[in-house]
């Protein structure tokens, strides 16, 4: 289990260093590693967030968060790259396991499309096997969307502090849904 990062600590708002493939021994402890740091906590976690300057994190994200089209939701993504914004935006709750307690409205593309290096056999891989990875790019719409934009914007050194939302107290929240 590793710690988690809270602000202000510098590396939060710092771009993280793009990842070498093939994947070092280093980065898979890693990746594995966050995998079990998130299970419980939140729906994603990006490196900086552990402290560690890797341009990769990982998306938990619940059933009943997803859409029917979501096939995969417990995945890592390295090196991302969001290569498209919808014009339709919607806003929604954010909080961050970097700033427990903290939660604002923001605004977001609906939909995106992200480019990534992933784990092909991602449960395999967590259990001890050796990763087979490749590049992967995916349609993203609801919270999976909402996720993905708020990790990658942690990759870039992007706080969603500072995206101009609303913010909210937690008895504010009345049982809305989220993003943690």
């Amino acid at each position: 289990m590793l710690d988690i990062v809270t602000y202000p600590n510098p590396i939060l708002d710092k771009a993280a260093q793009k990842v070498n493939l093939p994947l070092d021994n280093e980065t898979k402890k890693l990746i594995r590693d966050m995998h079990q740091t998130c299970e419980g906590k939140g729906i994603g976690l990006a490196a900086p967030q552990v402290g560690v300057s890797k341009h990769l994190c990982i998306i938990r994200l619940d059933r009943e968060l997803a859409t029917k089209k979501d096939k995969v939701l417990n995945f890592v993504m390295i090196n991302p790259e969001v290569v498209f914004f919808s014009d339709a935006r919607k806003y929604m709750t954010e909080g961050c396991l970097s700033f427990p307690g903290e939660y604002y409205e923001i605004d977001r593309p609906s939909n995106i499309k992200v480019r990534f290096w992933g784990i092909t056999n991602y449960p395999g891989f967590l259990a001890g096997d050796e990763p087979k990875v490749k590049e992967f790019e995916i349609a993203a719409k609801g919270w999976m969307s909402r996720v993905i934009q708020h990790e990658v914007d942690h990759l870039n050194g992007q706080l969603f502090i500072n995206l101009g939302g609303k913010k909210l107290t937690e008895d504010s929240l009345d049982g809305r849904e989220v993003i943690d």
